[in-house]
């Protein structure tokens, strides 16, 4: 699925990739932002009805503390019945698998990988672009995206521009556009991530600990406040967000692929046939796909 992405976009993302393209990521990109706020919602308003089920605030006749926690448990309530009406992850997933197809074939056609190589027909190639194109939305992935921007075409005129270059110019943008910046975009995810992972086992060990420390010292009557049920609560929030999340499984994803598109890069210069480059692209993009066909296969 998402997560932090790193600061600029390459130079080929800046330009305009297929409408399909674009579409297809803004809806992943809705859908994963409305999904982990309605999760985040859902887990503190847990956590909150558990912290006011420890103790009691009465006004005059009414029960404050137990008003709130009502509360709480209904905001929860109304994050899961939006999630199965609207399903916002299933538009992430689906916009993703989508946009994601989408630029790997765009690149396939930009530098001539198969099955767009350089030497067909141009108006071949083109028609045969857009209807790998149309595929994805026949898919059912593609009842998720958005309506495109009618200012944006499939086949635009920047990728036929980079198609229409000599191998060696092409070669060179591939792989300093397409390989290196994979790499670099999976080395900061990878990285991200382990952060991440680092951070949340400390504190759920802590969170744990508490739980422990709080268990005994009411065992021995030293503490007298029931507030086990809220620690079980933060420990069982915390893990279902690592669960969500999975920072340990996408570090060595993420890590894995890096390295395998490092092998990539050092074979990109060693193509000079335009047939052995364009079995070249194919198979890039295949491993390319691979990581995401995995991440999809996790969610």
């Amino acid at each position: 699925m998402s997560p932090v992405d790193p600061a600029e976009p390459p130079i080929v993302d800046r330009v305009f990739l297929p409408a399909v393209y674009r579409a297809a990521s803004d809806a992943s990109e809705q859908g994963q932002r409305a999904y982990l706020w309605i999760v985040r919602i859902q887990l503190v308003s847990l956590v909150v009805a558990a912290a006011f089920g420890v103790f009691s605030w009465t006004v005059g006749q009414a029960d404050v503390a137990g008003i709130v926690a009502a509360v709480a448990f209904s905001v929860s309530l109304v994050g899961e019945v939006f999630q199965l009406r609207e399903d916002p992850a299933r538009a992430w997933y689906g916009g993703r698998a989508v946009a994601e197809s989408a630029k790997t074939l765009s690149w396939r056609y930009m530098v001539g990988g198969n099955p767009f190589p350089i030497g067909e027909p141009a108006n071949v190639v083109a028609h045969r672009f857009r209807l790998r194109l149309g595929a994805l939305l026949r898919d059912p992935p593609g009842a998720w995206i958005g309506s495109p921007d009618q200012r944006l075409g499939q086949a635009t005129p920047e990728m036929s521009d980079i198609r229409s270059r000599p191998l060696a110019e092409r070669r060179r943008i591939y792989l300093t556009e397409r390989i290196h910046e994979q790499i670099g975009w999976y080395y900061a995810k990878a990285s991200w991530n382990r952060r991440r992972a680092r951070f949340w086992s400390i504190l759920l060990a802590v969170l744990t600990t508490l739980g422990l420390a709080t268990g005994v010292l009411k065992a021995a009557g030293v503490f007298h406040l029931d507030i086990l049920g809220l620690t079980a609560a933060l420990v069982a929030a915390g893990a279902s967000w690592v669960q969500l999340k999975q920072h340990h499984n996408l570090v060595t994803a993420y890590s894995v692929a890096q390295h395998e598109l490092s092998l990539i890069a050092e074979e990109v210069p060693t193509y000079s046939k335009e047939s052995e480059w364009a079995d070249f692209v194919a198979n890039a993009e295949e491993a390319i796909s691979r990581e995401h066909t995995l991440w999809r296969a996790s969610r």
